[in-house]
């Protein structure tokens, strides 16, 4: 998917518009290879300016995600719309390759920390047990809250009578 640069040239100011489904099988996501479910749908215009080529991008997609707390398998909707400024000196040849603004733009419209529902309740993390799917196993002490011992002194201080701080 690309914009002619000779023909946004040719008419500045005036808007070119673009709407395409691509083929975008994988995205490369911190360290992960998600997979895309169908085509990404991509809309898209370019104004020629004097100061550059005005862009703007917006992708609609669907991405097979984990969910952080759970690991279970959830799929993600991205949507996105990026607006940017581009230099037409950076451009190489004579098409604005729209290739690297949509991996950009669906990079921008995952979720940091899916989840498959907002109450998930993930895994305990003494017993393994998946507490959306099932109890605490026998003997976890997972049930009970253990404070982190970088909060101990803070605990003293609040179990303190006030008279005694």
């Amino acid at each position: 998917m690309r914009f002619d640069l000779s023909a946004l040239r040719g008419d500045p100011g005036r808007p070119f518009n673009l709407s395409q489904d691509v083929d975008l099988p994988v995205v490369e996501w911190q360290g992960e290879a998600l997979r895309v479910l169908g085509p990404v749908h991509v809309e898209a215009t370019a104004v020629y300016q004097e100061e550059g080529v005005l862009l703007r991008v917006s992708v609609r997609a669907r991405v097979r995600r984990t969910c952080s707390r759970c690991l279970a398998e959830l799929v993600e909707n991205v949507a996105e719309d990026g607006t940017l400024e581009v230099n037409p000196d950076e451009i190489a040849g004579a098409y604005l390759e729209l290739g690297p603004f949509i991996e950009a733009g669906l990079r921008l419209g995952l979720s940091p920390k899916p989840l498959c529902t907002l109450g998930c309740l993930g895994i305990c993390p003494e017993c393994g047990a998946d507490l959306n799917r099932e109890r605490h196993r026998e003997g976890c002490h997972g049930q009970t809250k253990r404070l982190d011992p970088r909060l101990a002194k803070l605990r003293e201080l609040l179990d303190e009578p006030p008279s005694e701080r």
